[in-house]
């Protein structure tokens, strides 16, 4: 018999699939423990009896099933397991989010379900909460709290009388929302995304209106942009610079782009940018206040050491780079750019040799702010 336990595998498992409908195989890891979480799918492939730890209820039946090959291979929840969502409180909310779970087929259906779920997971690792039986109404026009909160693009989609599902082509997967943080979603995968420009344009004006209900954020200026790889991150970048509508290119919808990898590093990072002011007690942590900046200089840089010029990269803001590229390219500056040891190949390849680079490890940055590696379940 297996036990069900609040904070076990089999519980994340089970909240994480009532969120997404389905999550690939491919992003297992992002669980934290790939091989242990292959060893419990498998399990759960077959008629197991549960208990729940908590009440003593039972249940026997096959849990989970596995569909497609390859790269589109998933985890599903079969019907027979569906009485087990009553025990997180989730059935309600999953079946009428996923049409009485009723799954379509075809991969053109189930790829923005995957992007979802990665962003899901990443956010799930990183401690924000993803459950929508649980997160507050953004239709009460009441300031959050602090804790961030995940909302999928389905159900920003039922707000503002469905302001959102009428923006035709917008790949946005969801909205991180606290209060006072407003932050779009997106998840490339280990493609580069087909960007509509005017699209998401007004997918942010909508966002931006709910974020001005609901948190103390005026704007909505920063995307988090998931991806695979440091190279589909290069790529990113170099789409970016190709596009000639500058007010309709990524760079131009988003001020700030950060990229984030699909990774256990990337969990790391994406736990500092969901920290509240993050960026100014970190700033003042690494620079006297005569050294900042306090972005009025003449290009965009974060501190001035022994004159040379201090850019910070742990928010992985491409769009940043790519503007302290243009300038270095134009106007020769000593300058350093401190990042992350995963984010040193990324920035080598946008800025070759116009920097110089340091590295600092997430744990010290982390460290430094009091950030604790805990998730939801662990709160």
């Amino acid at each position: 018999m297996l036990l069900f336990k609040p904070g076990s595998h089999l519980h994340w498992l089970l909240t994480a699939l009532a969120v997404t409908g389905e999550i690939p195989v491919s992003a297992l890891h992002l669980f934290g423990n790939r091989r242990s979480m292959r060893d419990l799918i498998t399990k759960l492939t077959l008629v197991q009896d549960y208990r729940n730890s908590e009440n003593g209820d039972t249940l026997r039946c096959q849990l989970l099933t596995l569909i497609g090959k390859g790269e589109s291979k998933s985890v599903r929840l079969l019907r027979s397991g569906l009485p087990m969502l009553d025990w997180i409180g989730a059935r309600e909310y999953h079946e009428a989010a996923f049409w009485t779970h009723n799954f379509q087929s075809d991969l053109t259906h189930r790829e923005p379900l995957f992007r979802f779920a990665e962003a899901a997971l990443m956010f799930l690792r990183a401690g924000a909460e993803i459950r929508p039986w649980v997160t507050p109404s953004l239709e009460n026009a009441r300031l959050l709290p602090e804790t961030p909160f995940l909302y999928s693009s389905r159900e920003l989609k039922k707000l503002r009388n469905g302001e959102l599902k009428k923006v035709q082509y917008a790949r946005v997967v969801g909205a991180v929302f606290a209060q006072s943080t407003a932050i779009s979603v997106f998840n490339t995968r280990n493609a580069i995304m087909k960007w509509n420009g005017m699209g998401e344009f007004k997918a942010r004006l909508n966002l931006r209106d709910i974020a001005k209900q609901n948190t103390a954020a005026s704007k909505i200026d920063t995307a988090i942009l998931f991806g695979n790889s440091t190279e589909i991150a290069v790529r990113t970048v170099d789409a970016v610079r190709k596009d000639r509508q500058l007010e309709l290119r990524f760079d131009g919808v988003y001020f700030h782009i950060c990229f984030v990898p699909l990774t256990e590093e990337g969990v790391d990072q994406l736990r500092l940018l969901l920290t509240p002011d993050w960026n100014e007690r970190l700033l003042s942590a690494l620079f006297e206040p005569a050294q900042r900046s306090y972005n009025h200089g003449a290009f965009e840089y974060d501190g001035v050491v022994a004159g040379t010029y201090v850019f910070c990269f742990f928010d992985g803001d491409i769009a940043r780079l790519i503007r302290l590229q243009e300038t270095l390219a134009k106007e020769h500056h000593p300058c350093q750019l401190v990042c992350f040891p995963f984010q040193v190949g990324l920035a080598k390849q946008v800025l070759g040799e116009l920097v110089d680079i340091r590295i600092i490890e997430p744990g010290d940055v982390l460290n430094a702010l009091g950030v604790e590696r805990r998730t939801i379940f662990e709160s």
